[in-house]
């Protein structure tokens, strides 16, 4: 039997490509709208995006809490704060929903191309991108940082063109670099990408220099100007961050995600020895350096996901090509385009307020740490004094869905001292203070979550200064018997 040519099984690889891509792009797609909508980095944007378009200017101070309110604070998400503002307010949590789909996959076709483009067969391509999925469903809640991966994978995919002598997509970079450090701090990454190319890649450096000055260049358009910089380094920096913030601190080694990280980023030295592919010494500056950050911080692991796929893709393209790639299936090239369009629409039926209307079963559209039902409560019984204590992230939904009140914090770490954040909880276990506290500060209104502040819910119950007015299925609230005086907590 003659074997077909290399050609002739590009050919019939070519055909089945975009039905594959279509299919694993279905699957991301997927989850990404069946995921719930988290309310820690949403809410408190859209509430941001709120005051900066009512006031018609950017806050210079904290507005949302009786704790810090008018105390200096500095806003580098304006335009996110914008975005979601605007996008919830325009369509709702369906819109919501579609622009977060939308930068989910858009990140992962660019990393698809990516892949393609260091030659690693579509099947394997598949493969490496279902894994990484896997690993960075924790990163797709919709938050300014989501905005940024289709410029990440925009930048990956330039940067690879010029390591491959193709310098066109490279110019597009300083717009990339603009548009990025207007939406995040993390437009700093672009430079980690940017430094080892320029120093291990094999495009022309000298035109890649000029796009990374331009590129630094173009990070100081913004409303802080070259003080977005230091802004930044500030926030990394801040103790209250570093202290306080989970997704700040080291990765463990708990949960089936966190156990396919590090099995998978052992995997890859391991396998490289053993197979002994030939990958060019830049892929391994970018997996060591985007690996440390990765180790050192939850946060950054993101980032880390698409250089470990471009790593895996070269490792086992070899071994899939040779035994997967050009069988002679799914051959009908116009069924192929159709069946992939439909595989790529279906998320859509899954969105919020589209799955209800047939679903009856749909997933919830909030997470359970949402509390919908008791700020619909407290909106219903303005009478109640001001100033109110409420679960940490509770407070990040009611920053914009009960603006009217003012709360005790919210998750804007840099804007609160770290003696605020023991105080927060020392209340929330219910500490021998609790009470001194909750005084100290004029807090009237106390809104606990039964699953994670059970202590609290017991000592207020148990005592006569409080009393228990509303109570559902996640939320208790108690207000002050003998309501203190409001305003501004000093």
């Amino acid at each position: 039997m003659i074997s077909e040519s290399p050609t002739q099984d590009e050919k019939l690889r070519g055909k089945a490509e975009f039905l594959i891509f279509a299919f694993v792009l279905m699957l991301i797609l997927t989850i990404a709208v069946l995921l719930p909508l988290f309310p820690n980095d949403f809410w408190p944007y859209v509430r941001i995006g709120q005051e900066i378009v009512t006031s018609g200017h950017i806050p210079a101070t904290e507005f949302m809490t009786f704790t810090r309110f008018g105390e200096p604070a500095v806003y580098l998400y304006w335009l996110p704060s914008l975005i979601f503002w605007g996008v919830n307010k325009l369509g709702g949590l369906t819109l919501v929903s579609i622009l977060s789909a939308l930068c989910v996959g858009s990140f992962y076709t660019l990393l698809w191309f990516c892949l393609r483009e260091i030659k690693v067969g579509s099947l394997t391509s598949a493969f490496v991108l279902m894994l990484t999925g896997l690993l960075g469903v924790n990163y797709w809640a919709t938050r300014p940082q989501l905005l940024t991966y289709p410029l990440f994978g925009l930048a990956l995919l330039a940067i690879l063109r010029w390591h491959h002598k193709d310098q066109k997509l490279i110019w597009f970079l300083p717009l990339v670099a603009m548009i990025w450090a207007n939406l995040h701090g993390a437009f700093i990454v672009l430079f980690f990408l940017l430094g080892p190319a320029l120093l291990f890649g094999s495009g022309n450096r000298k035109k890649l220099l000029i796009v990374t000055l331009f590129c630094f260049a173009a990070t100081c358009i913004n409303y802080y100007g070259l003080n977005l910089w230091m802004s930044v380094f500030s926030m990394v920096n801040s103790q209250a961050i570093r202290a306080f913030s989970l997704e700040w601190a080291s990765p463990t080694n708990e949960g089936w995600q966190a156990n396919l990280f590090f099995a998978t980023l052992l995997a890859i030295p391991v396998l490289t020895a053993f197979i002994k592919p030939k990958i060019n010494f830049l892929f391994w500056v970018w997996f060591v350096g985007f690996g440390w950050m990765a180790l050192s911080t939850v946060r950054y692991g993101v980032w880390f996901l698409p250089v470990e796929a471009l790593l895996l893709g070269m490792i086992l393209s070899p071994f899939i090509t040779r035994h997967l790639e050009g069988k002679n299936r799914f051959q009908n090239l116009g069924f192929n385009r159709v069946l992939g369009v439909l595989l790529i629409l279906f998320p859509f039926a899954l969105l919020p307020g589209v799955r209800s209307m047939w679903w009856q079963q749909a997933p919830p559209v909030y997470s359970s740490t949402t509390p919908v039902e008791a700020v619909d409560w407290l909106k219903a019984n303005p009478q109640l004094p001001d100033n109110i204590w409420s679960d940490f992230t509770y407070s990040t939904y009611l920053t914009s869905a009960l603006p009217e009140r003012k709360l005790f914090m919210t998750n804007r770490f840099e804007d609160f001292p770290i003696n605020q954040f023991d105080d927060n909880k020392r209340i929330a276990k219910a500490d021998f203070d609790w009470q001194v506290l909750l005084d100290q500060y004029g807090i009237n209104l106390l809104m606990p979550s039964i699953e994670y502040q059970p202590e609290l819910i017991s000592a207020a119950s148990a005592s006569s200064t409080w009393d228990e007015v509303y109570r559902d299925e996640q939320t208790v609230i108690f207000a002050r018997v003998i309501p203190v005086e409001t305003g501004t907590y000093k």
